[in-house]
Parts: C-alpha cells; sequence; structure tokens
C-alpha cells in the first residue's frame, strides 16, 4: 500500500518494534518521522537506520505521549516542518511499572499506552489527506485479553493499582478505541481506517531488568534464560505490524498478530480480542470520558 512520496510517524522509533517498523516502512520508500522521547538516541538510531539505508526519508521529532503538552509541541512541529500524513503507528508504550503519575495526575501507563495516543491521533488526524487512504495502526498486546474495565475508577484513584493489571487495562482501552476510531471514521466518511496489531512475544528493551515484571525467583530465571532463545526478534515481532500497515488485504476495526500457537510468534494473521473491546456501548463511554481527561475532542456525533 505505501510507497514513495508517503508519509508515516511511528512513535518510540529509537529501538525495538518501533525502529524495526520504521526500518521496514523506509525500505519501501516512505518517508518517515521518527517520533522518540529522547532525541539522543533517536538521532543514533536514525544514523543507524541510514547506515542500513543510505537512501532513506527520516526525521527525528521529540515526542513523550506522557505528557500533553510534549504532545501538542510535537503536532505543532509536524505541522511546520511535514504538513501531511499517511500512516501513524502508535507504537510507543511502557509496561509494568509501579504507580508513577505525570505532571497532571494521570496514571503513566494509562496516559503512555492509551490517553497520549488517542490525543495525539485526535490531533493528526487533519493532516491526513482526505482523498488518498491512510491508517492508524495502534500497537496492542496479548495482556489485553485478560484486562478489565473501570470506567469510574480508570486513574486508580480508589487504590487497587497493579503493575500488570494497569499494563493489560491500558491495552484494552487502546483496542476498544481502535475499534471505535475506525467506525466514527467510517461513519464520517473519513478515507482513514483503525486497525490493531501486537507482535506476540518480541525480544525487546521493553522491561528488560525491571523488577516488577521479570522474573524473581531462581526458577523463574531459569525458566526464562532457556525461553529467551526462542523468543521472537524485534525484527521477527513487528511482522504483524508492518502487515497491518501496509498489507493491501487487511481491513478497518480488525486486529492482527502472530499466527502460531498462543500468538505467540509465526507469521501474521487475525488475533483475538477481548470481547469487552467489541462492546459499542462500553467505547462510547470510554471515548467521551476520554476526551475528558485529555481535553481533545474529535469525531463527535457519530
Amino acid at each position: 500500500m505505501f510507497n514513495s512520496n508517503k508519509v508515516a510517524v511511528v512513535t518510540g522509533a529509537n529501538a525495538g518494534l518501533g525502529y524495526q517498523v520504521a526500518l521496514q516502512l523506509a525500505r519501501s520508500g516512505v518517508t518517515v518521522v521518527m517520533a522518540c522521547r529522547s532525541m539522543e538516541r533517536a538521532s543514533q538510531a536514525q544514523s543507524q537506520l541510514l547506515a542500513e539505508l543510505p537512501d532513506a526519508s527520516t526525521q527525528v521529532m521529540c515526542l513523550d505521549l506522557s505528557e500533553p503538552e510534549s504532545i501538542r509541541s510535537f503536532v505543532g512541529q509536524f505541522s511546520e516542518r511535514v504538513g501531511h500524513l499517511d500512516l501513524l503507528i502508535n507504537n510507543a508504550g511502557i509496561v509494568g511499572i509501579p504507580m508513577t503519575r505525570n505532571s497532571i495526575g494521570h496514571e503513566l501507563q494509562l496516559e503512555t499506552n492509551y490517553l497520549g495516543p488517542f490525543a495525539l491521533t485526535g490531533l493528526l488526524l487533519p493532516f491526513f489527506r482526505n482523498s488518498v487512504p491512510g491508517r492508524v495502526v495502534n500497537v496492542g498486546s496479548l495482556a489485553h485479553r485478560f484486562a478489565k474495565f473501570d470506567l469510574d475508577d480508570i486513574n486508580w484513584e480508589a487504590g487497587g493499582y497493579g503493575p500488570m493489571r494497569a499494563y493489560a487495562r491500558s491495552k484494552l482501552a487502546l483496542m476498544s478505541f481502535t475499534i471505535e476510531l475506525n467506525r466514527r471514521l467510517g461513519d464520517a466518511g473519513n478515507a482513514v481506517v483503525a486497525l490493531g496489531a501486537h507482535p506476540g512475544f518480541a525480544s525487546t528493551e521493553i522491561g528488560k531488568g525491571d523488577t516488577v515484571i521479570g522474573p524473581r525467583t531462581p526458577l523463574g530465571r531459569w525458566f526464562n534464560g532457556k525461553m529467551e532463545p526462542r523468543v521472537p526478534t524485534a525484527a521477527q515481532a513487528a511482522r504483524p505490524i508492518v502487515f497491518a500497515a501496509c498489507d493491501d488485504t487487511v481491513r478497518g476495526g480488525e486486529y492482527y498478530g502472530p499466527g502460531g500457537w498462543l500468538e505467540i510468534s509465526g507469521e501474521p494473521g487475525n488475533a483475538r480480542v477481548n470481547a469487552l473491546a467489541r462492546d459499542s456501548e462500553l467505547a462510547k463511554s470510554l471515548w467521551t470520558l476520554s476526551e475528558s481527561l485529555t481535553g481533545i475532542s474529535y469525531l463527535t456525533g457519530n
């Protein structure tokens, strides 16, 4: 689908899945905006990419999805430096951190993995070209299938916070948003579609050395050591995301992942979705709540 003269924004493109997605898109001739929290790491990643693909068209821009002002600043910079968009890959995320809040009091995993992408998508939608098909690809997780919603306490104000519970909930929110976004885009007659993809298991930097999500017992560390060589590389795990972004057969509102055993690895295929993410009334309530929390409203009245 995507080739020369197309522009893609890839969040978290400095490492892991994001870097591999950026590399594959650049290889197909797409201009890639590498939207990253650390400009130093983004510049290093850009240099690495250009060493592999000297003719690639790339730009680096600062984006911290955990901070609303950074999102607005990024969109302003994008408007000045690029001005149009064909593909948005909401890839950046964090996993399993202790309770932390951003500058306006939002729980950090909720903000980074869901509210930030919700706001960024809304602010970037006007840059998609009306007459040209575009895509928003939200990167999900197997963990979303085990999550539940509590819209009355989505920001964990009442306590009960658990690092992995919060992560799974943030990814469930992202999946619900993906399906609802695609519905609203279709109802509005927009040429953009939204879909999701997850990598299965991936050998990336996210969570490495984390005392919360890492194995805590000698047995756990032994098992982890035995399994690690079997875990797909970032390049392999990125394939469902690239498939969702580029393949001509995908459909808006769908979810893709590895087609192998338990969706851990394998060739891209359709992935299973938590039934809560397909609850349209719940999705509408989440959308309204998200607009309130972010101050960003779009595709209303659908």
